[in-house]
Order: C-alpha cells, then sequence, then structure tokens
C-alpha cells in the first residue's frame, strides 16, 4: 500500500471513531487559520535566527515578537477576506498561492511602516524580508495542501456532515429535499417528517415520509438532528407556528423556509434569512453553544468545577454535621429532574425537610414550610444545600450556570401550564442561573412568576457568553444572602 494510502486510511479511520457527535466547522476553519498564524511567525523568526546566531546582529527580540504577531494577524485578516477560510469547502479547501502571496505581501509592507530592528543596516533588511516572505510563504502553501488534504479525507468520512431532517412532505418540501442530497453540501439527510401522510399530501414522486413529528423529536433529543427545516406551504402558516412551536424546545438550528411570513414567530426583527442553495430559510433559532461555546463551556465547568467544589469543601462538612446533629435521616437527598434533553438525572443535594419526596406530587416549598428543618431553612436562603450539585456538574450532567431545574412532578405541571417551558432543556442545568441572581427564586405561586422565570432561562440562552456565566458565578453569593424569597 502505498503512503497516500496509509496516510488516508488514517484520517478516514480518525474520522469514523469520533460518531456520533460530528466535527464542527468553524472549529475546523479557524484550527487552520490558527497554524496560519504560526506558519507566518515561523517564517519570520528563522531568518531572524541565523541573521543573529551567524551574523552576529543583535535584535529587540521583544519588539521582533510584536512585528511577527502583527503581520500573522494581517495575514489572517487576508486570508480572511479572500474567502480562504471558507466553511463550506472543506471538501476542497482553498490553496490559492496567489492570495496567499498577495496577503504577505500587504503584512510586510505594514511591518516596514511599522519599524524593523534592522532598520541601521538597509542591505540586509531587504534581504531579510525576501528571506522572511520565502519561507512564510512556503511554510503557508505546504499547510494548506497539507490541511487540504485532512480536510478532504475527513469530509468524504462524514466528519463535517450536518445531520438535517425536514418536515413536511409536499412540493417544497420535496424541493428542499433535492438540495439537500448535493454531496458538496456535506449533509447527511435523515428523513422527511410529516404527520399527514395521505395521498393528498404526498405529491409526486420522491422520497418515503421517514416519520411523524414526535419520532422527529425523540431523534433530535438522542443527538441524531443538527438541523430541522419546516417546509409547509403558505397555507399552513397556523400549523407552522405550532410545529415550530414543538420544535424550539431541540437543540437544535431551527429554520423555516422564508415564504412563510415572519410575523409567525415572536421577535421576527431578531431573527435572520439565510438559504439552502436557491431555497430561502428564516432562521428561527440557532443551535445553542454550538462551535466554540460548547467546547469552552465545557471546559468552564471542568476548570472552575473542582475547585470550587474544594474551597465549598469546609462548609459541606459544617452543612453535613449540621443536618445530622439537627434531625435524623441522611445528609443527602436525591432527587430526580430533567436534564439536557429532557434526559432523568439524579440531582445530589443536602436534605433539608424531614420528608424525601420524589414522586408524581411534589408540593412546592412554601413560608414556614412544616417540612423544612431548622437547619435546613437556612441552608434553603442561602442556597447552601445546592452546593452539592457541583459534584453533578464534575459528572457533566449539570453546569456550573443555567437552568435550574425542578422535580418531575414541576417539571410536568409548568410544561401545562406554557408550552415554551421545555426550551429551556436545550443545554444542560445549571447549579445557578440568570433567574436566580436576578430574584427569581422560590416558590413559583403565579403563571406570571413562572413565565418571568421562563423568560430569564430563554434570555440566558440566547445571550450566553462565558463573561454572563462568570458575572452570574460572581453574583450568585452575593444576591443569595439578601434572598427573601428562598423558603
Amino acid at each position: 500500500m502505498s503512503t497516500s494510502n496509509v496516510a488516508e486510511v488514517s484520517v478516514l479511520d480518525v474520522a469514523r471513531s469520533v460518531a456520533p457527535r460530528r466535527w464542527s466547522r468553524r472549529i475546523a476553519a479557524d484550527i487552520v487559520g490558527f497554524f496560519d498564524a504560526i506558519a507566518v511567525v515561523a517564517g519570520g523568526f528563522v531568518p531572524a535566527v541565523i541573521y543573529a546566531t551567524s551574523g552576529g546582529m543583535a535584535i529587540d527580540w521583544p519588539k521582533y515578537l510584536q512585528l511577527c504577531l502583527v503581520s500573522a494577524i494581517i495575514v489572517y485578516g487576508c486570508l480572511r477576506n479572500f474567502g480562504m477560510y471558507d466553511m463550506n469547502r472543506m471538501h476542497d479547501f482553498p490553496t490559492d498561492a496567489r492570495r496567499i502571496g498577495a496577503s504577505l505581501v500587504v503584512a510586510f509592507l505594514a511591518m516596514l511602516g511599522l519599524g524593523s530592528p534592522f532598520a541601521p543596516q538597509d542591505v540586509h533588511l531587504w534581504i531579510w524580508f525576501a528571506a522572511s516572505l520565502s519561507m512564510s510563504f512556503m511554510l503557508l502553501l505546504h499547510l494548506r495542501h497539507l490541511a487540504k488534504f485532512v480536510l478532504a479525507r475527513l469530509t468524504k468520512a462524514g466528519a463535517f456532515d450536518a445531520t438535517v431532517a425536514v418536515y413536511g412532505s409536499g412540493l417544497i418540501a420535496r424541493r428542499v429535499h433535492d438540495h439537500l442530497v448535493d454531496p458538496a453540501l456535506g449533509i447527511r439527510f435523515a428523513g422527511l417528517f410529516d404527520d399527514r401522510t395521505d395521498g393528498t399530501r404526498v405529491q409526486g414522486e420522491g422520497p418515503d415520509v421517514t416519520g411523524r413529528l414526535d419520532d422527529l423529536i425523540a431523534r433530535a433529543r438522542k443527538g441524531e438532528i443538527d438541523r430541522i427545516i419546516v417546509a409547509l406551504p403558505q397555507s399552513a402558516d397556523q400549523r407552522t407556528q405550532q410545529i415550530a412551536r414543538r420544535l424550539e424546545q431541540l437543540p437544535v438550528s431551527l429554520h423555516v423556509v422564508t415564504h412563510i411570513s415572519s410575523d409567525l414567530v415572536d421577535q421576527a426583527a431578531k431573527h435572520r434569512v439565510s438559504s439552502l442553495g436557491p431555497v430561502g430559510l428564516l432562521d428561527v433559532k440557532p443551535q445553542p453553544l454550538a462551535d466554540w461555546s460548547g467546547l469552552v463551556k465545557s471546559v468552564e465547568d471542568r476548570v472552575l468545577g473542582l475547585p470550587l467544589l474544594l474551597l465549598a469543601m469546609p462548609l459541606l462538612l459544617l452543612a453535613a454535621v449540621a443536618i445530622k446533629l439537627d434531625s435524623s435521616g441522611p445528609v443527602f437527598f436525591r432527587q430526580r429532574r430533567r436534564g439536557l434533553n429532557m434526559d432523568v438525572i439524579e440531582v445530589l443535594k443536602f436534605r433539608t425537610m424531614h420528608v424525601l419526596e420524589d414522586g408524581v406530587e411534589v408540593p412546592q416549598a412554601t413560608r414556614n414550610d412544616p417540612r423544612v428543618t431548622r437547619v435546613g431553612r437556612t441552608l434553603r436562603r442561602l442556597s447552601i444545600d445546592e452546593l452539592p450539585q457541583l459534584i453533578n456538574v464534575l459528572r457533566g450532567e449539570m453546569s456550573l450556570v443555567g437552568p435550574r431545574p425542578h422535580a418531575l412532578a414541576h417539571d410536568a405541571q409548568f410544561a401545562d401550564i406554557l408550552a415554551r417551558y421545555p426550551n429551556r432543556h436545550q443545554v444542560k442545568p445549571g447549579v445557578t442561573g440568570l433567574a436566580q441572581i436576578n430574584g427569581f427564586r422560590g416558590e413559583i405561586e403565579t403563571p406570571e412568576m413562572l413565565e418571568k422565570r421562563l423568560e430569564q432561562d430563554l434570555a440566558y440562552l440566547a445571550n450566553w457568553s462565558l463573561w454572563l456565566d462568570l458575572k452570574i458565578l460572581v453574583l450568585t453569593p452575593i444576591r443569595c444572602f439578601f434572598t427573601k424569597t428562598a423558603y
């Protein structure tokens, strides 16, 4: 077997080993961009090292490093402007030598304007620039060809394929399907889904209906779907609204074919319009915590979760002793709650009541609730009873920040009151959240209170950032000491 065939087989094996979650095109393109910048810096440094060691020339290395970094940033910006990080071309990643050369020339001309460590030696200056430019060009070109080879093989293995499902089975849905099956798009077609499968709805030749709406929701909750496109005729606007309401609770990107009026969804001005070939789409919502966001949040939970647990350990020990001395029963209380994708998890808490309720009926804690112990009342008011959930975070079942999980009985009750309530299960639940620092804690007495808390949870999903998480973590202990709604 040839060397190229061996390399191809090894790349395909690696790609297949990462299933079932696809690789992010954005992250892959950004990684290529990072190594492009490294190549520019390396191409500038090698001639400088040669000058310093062989020619005995003194170099201001901090200043020189700054110039190389500025050059790398300029090259990256030029390449991005030239479309050299096109996420839709993973199968044929750009390796245009002319654009690479032009980007380097722009960067090095900018460096001339910023100054050079070789300014006193004009002759050496131009020799150094020629050597540095040539080496950066060769490194970038070879790196690009390597990236093209690897990304093409990964694309062939389906590593970047987005799994897309279409709701609808009429002519519009079939038109969308015809563009989804284009191999260049890197899309796995998951099928047409529709609850109306009679002859009047399925028109013409084409793929069969794969399943109903409930089947589509079940597959999305298992992580088998990345994007859903609702493709119904204009006359079915009310039905499109109902379908979109049920699908927007899923952790997927959701789109509606744009012949549907944008007033079917709330805050239409915030929605974007995209396209799939010639098919216009109204982007109802993006996939939450996609690409770098999910990776950053996962690292955040692991990097901060363990130190926070260690810092809280003395408080946990004191709370455990106080619970044991105050009343009989276990120190910890495990209660089933829903996590990401509605999966049931066991949330760990300090026992703060005389009862351990986890059935079909779990009354909410109220002011002066007789079930709450003396120690439990203090633990609940200060949210110390939630600290054992840091263990859930380290186990990957929860996040430090996110929508607070409720008992299964409360989830079912709240979902009956607000149809959009399940939308909060698109991410892992959190030990604390935006609603908690804004005063929405404790008993939910009215539908209006539930709606306000849900608004906070959905606002967190729509505006997530690392800064927002850190802000919530800092404000949580401060706000908890002054709250009067946690019983």
